[in-house]
C-alpha cells in the first residue's frame, strides 16, 4: 500500500470519527435537555427510552454534567484538530489550535461574566453557548484546514 493511499485512508477515517463523535455529541445533548425539560415540568420523556441511565438522575445532576460533558467534548474535538491536521499536513497545529480555543473559552467566559453583572445572563448564556459550541464542533477544524492551506501556498 503506498504512502499516498495511506494518508487518504487516515483522512477518510479521522473524518469519519470527527463526523461520528458530532453527532454523538448532539445525540448525547439532545436527550438531556428533553430529559430536564421533563423533569422541570414534571412530564413523561422519551429520552430516558433512548438513554436508560437518564431515569435515575436528578435534574441538578444532570444540569450540571452539561458542564463537564462540554468541558470533555471541547477537549475532545481539541485533540481531534491538531490529529487530523497531523495527518492531512504532517504537523499538529496545536499553539495555533490552542489560541483559537482559548479565545473561544475566554469569549464565552467574558459574555457570560457580562450578563452576570448586567442582570442579563439568560440573554448571554445563548452568546456564550454559541461560543461554546464552536468548541464542540468540527467547525474549528473546517476553517482551520482551508485556513493552512491558503498560508502555505501563499509563503510558498
Amino acid at each position: 500500500m503506498s504512502d499516498s493511499l495511506k494518508k487518504r485512508l487516515w483522512i477518510a477515517l479521522s473524518v469519519a470519527v470527527v463526523v461520528f463523535i458530532g453527532f454523538f455529541r448532539e445525540f448525547i445533548f439532545t436527550h438531556i435537555n428533553e430529559q430536564l425539560f421533563a423533569l422541570w415540568y414534571d412530564e413523561p420523556s422519551r429520552a430516558s427510552d433512548k438513554i436508560p441511565f437518564l431515569k435515575s438522575v436528578d435534574y441538578y445532576t444532570l444540569y450540571y454534567s452539561k458542564w463537564v460533558l462540554t468541558a470533555l467534548f471541547s477537549m475532545l474535538f481539541y485533540s481531534l484538530t491538531i490529529g487530523l491536521l497531523k495527518v492531512v499536513f504532517g504537523k499538529t497545529f496545536w499553539k495555533e489550535t490552542a489560541i483559537i480555543y482559548s479565545v473561544l473559552i475566554a469569549c464565552s467566559i467574558t459574555v457570560i461574566a457580562y450578563g452576570y453583572l448586567s442582570n442579563s445572563l439568560e440573554e448571554s448564556y445563548l452568546l456564550a453557548r454559541l461560543f461554546m459550541g464552536v468548541a464542540q464542533s468540527p467547525l474549528v477544524l473546517m476553517v482551520m484546514i482551508p485556513g493552512i492551506w491558503l498560508r502555505k501556498r501563499t509563503t510558498e
